[in-house]
């Protein structure tokens, strides 16, 4: 027998009990629905004073997310930007209203679940927080013949008080029975830590993996939790349910960027709460390949700051995203009238009190144009980064960190030199790593920052850098390395590395520990490490090292590993991100 994989009462269950305990006295009373994959009607419910036209809204719009199998806000949007109206469907139960989900499973849509009674805006809210309730188990009765596995006690569901979560609920209309079992489980805010794919709390960190992202063994989780932030590790475009990348950088992109979806908001996170996105690319060539995943998932014009990287991936990977963002936070667009870009992005944004930049390039911000000279672009490129610190409603002291890629290094010591007009010797300094990388120009810079708060910058014994820079630089809860080597600090020399790897990332990695505590934290607030290495051969070597510091595979920061920025003796560099 040939069947569909959807979802069933339990998991409309979960979401209505997850959705009324997220409403608020401010909210309106609420009509909810669920549908499986082919759009037909699980349950319904309907708050008491909610009227009845919102109960046919919210099932018309989970009936649109199920059977168009996308968000009816980006299916609003498309047909918008393709002059298109709903009557080109011949679908009278389709509406684009925003506030209808689909809901994804193993690479499938299995469903949809919507609201209606509030803002449309607020209405999709709600409806995530039910999706990101859901659990898939394995039915325990089995289908065959037609027969129900499972059926509600005549058309209702009973009004349960634990199951629902609120005396306010009358649930309606249940018209769908339990589906056939659809696999490995999905997030839920419960905090069992047995099953791979639910979030689990361990300590400050809260780590979250999505099954078939990552290979088997990976040393860090798909994403991390830690106070106000989120971070996730590397993001590759395979397909879930086989664990296989795909075929063509055109589809790997494609998978990379709806796991990035699922990942964030399996999490129980929402994509609005994302603050930047970096595309690691294993070419310039995947450039053209990039914006297409990228506006199905960010469809409006709020999108994510977003930083394009490209170097050698490992093997037969094209492209790896990594996104940091705030947790509950929605994004204001941060744009600098005169600094453009080519592509579908803002300047940067601002989610509470966390700046994300995009690149920033040297552009006369009266003209538009590219300054000519190394030193002119420099200047430009550091006086653009404080205009865009102004925009955000900061300045120059709260940028964190700072990544400088320069096309020549023979120009470094002119950039140190406009580095330390905008971050003087002796005051406060923001943590800084310097690429060599080829682009046209010389310069391009990208930020992170914090407004507001105490800031502070730190040094460990026994590691010093070449530049005045300093080796981390904490506002308030963000605290940001520079680049952390595998210095011995019991050497004479403080500025070259142990010989051998796996020394290197032993001391490298006691570096960091040292420099987190001495900013008043501990490795248990690291939410993210990037490490920079020559051969990814060395890698198990490094993460001998790694499993040494982070014995407990669901207690680790999560990770990014770039092959590009160590240069000479040193075989790993490591830069850190915490959230104190």
């Amino acid at each position: 027998m040939i069947t569909t994989e959807s979802i069933g009462i339990e998991q409309a269950r979960q979401a209505f009990a997850a959705i009324l305990a997220a409403l608020t006295e401010d909210d309106n009373p609420a009509a909810m629905a669920v549908t499986d994959a082919h759009g037909d009607l699980i349950a319904s419910l309907r708050q008491d004073g909610a009227a009845a036209r919102m109960v046919r809204r919210s099932r018309a719009k989970a009936y649109s997310a199920a059977t168009l199998k996308m968000d009816t806000v980006v299916f609003r949007d498309r047909m918008k930007a393709e002059g298109r109206t709903l009557d080109d469907w011949g679908d009278e139960r389709l509406t684009a209203l925003q506030g209808g989900l689909a809901i994804w499973h193993d690479g499938h849509v299995v469903g949809g679940i919507a609201l209606s009674g509030n803002t449309t805006t607020r209405d999709e809210e709600l409806a995530k927080v039910g999706r990101a309730a859901m659990v898939f188990e394995p039915a325990v009765a089995s289908q065959r013949n037609g027969e129900h596995a499972a059926s509600a006690s005549g058309s209702e569901m009973d009004a349960d008080p634990q199951a629902v979560g609120s005396t306010r609920a009358a649930v309606a209309a249940v018209e769908r029975p339990l589906a056939v079992p659809v696999g490995a489980r999905a997030h839920s805010v419960a905090t069992s830590v047995e099953a791979n794919g639910i979030m689990k709390p361990m300590g400050k960190r809260k780590v979250f993996n999505l099954p078939g992202l990552a290979p088997a063994g990976a040393a860090s989780p798909d994403l991390v939790q830690l106070g106000n932030l989120f971070f996730t590790s590397a993001v590759r475009g395979v397909d879930l349910s086989t664990g296989r990348l795909g075929s063509t950088p055109e589809e790997q992109f494609t998978l990379a960027w709806r796991n990035l979806g699922r990942l964030v908001e399996g999490a129980g996170l929402s994509l609005d709460n994302v603050g930047m996105v970096t595309n690691f690319i294993g070419s310039q060539d995947y450039r053209s390949t990039i914006n297409p995943g990228w506006l199905e998932l960010f469809p409006t014009d709020n999108r994510p700051a977003r930083k394009t990287t490209s170097y050698p991936l490992p093997e037969g990977e094209a492209v790896e995203l990594q996104a940091f963002g705030v947790v509950g936070g929605r994004r204001d667009i941060i744009q600098v009238e005169g600094l453009a870009h080519r592509d579908p992005l803002p300047n940067g944004v601002r989610i509470g009190d966390y700046v994300f930049s995009s690149v920033i390039v040297p552009q006369d911000l009266a003209t538009g144009k590219t300054v000519e000279g190394p030193e002119a672009q420099t200047d430009q490129c550091f006086d653009n980064m404080r205009v865009f610190m102004e925009n955000a409603g900061g300045g120059i002291n709260d940028v964190v960190l700072q990544w400088v890629y320069l096309s020549d290094f023979d120009y470094q010591p002119y950039m140190v030199d406009v580095y330390l007009k905008s971050w003087p010797v002796g005051g406060y300094q923001a943590a800084r790593k310097t690429f060599r990388y080829p682009m046209n120009g010389q310069i391009q810079l990208h930020v992170i920052g914090r407004i507001g708060g105490q800031r502070s910058t730190h040094e460990i014994d026994g590691h010093e850098h070449h530049d005045p820079i300093p080796l981390g630089a904490r506002i308030a809860d963000l605290y940001a390395s520079s680049g952390v080597s595998g210095v011995d600090p019991k050497s004479t020399n403080h500025l070259e590395p142990a010989v051998g790897v796996a020394a290197q990332a032993n001391f490298g990695l006691g570096n960091i520990q040292r420099l987190v505590e001495a900013g008043g934290g501990s490795m248990a607030d690291v939410g993210h490490m990037t490490l920079l290495v020559q051969d990814y051969a060395d890698l198990p070597a490094i993460d001998g090292m790694w499993k040494r510091m982070f014995p407990n595979p669901d207690d680790r920061p999560a990770r990014q590993v770039m092959k590009l920025g160590a240069q000479g003796q040193t075989r790993v560099q490591f830069h850190m991100l915490a959230a104190i």
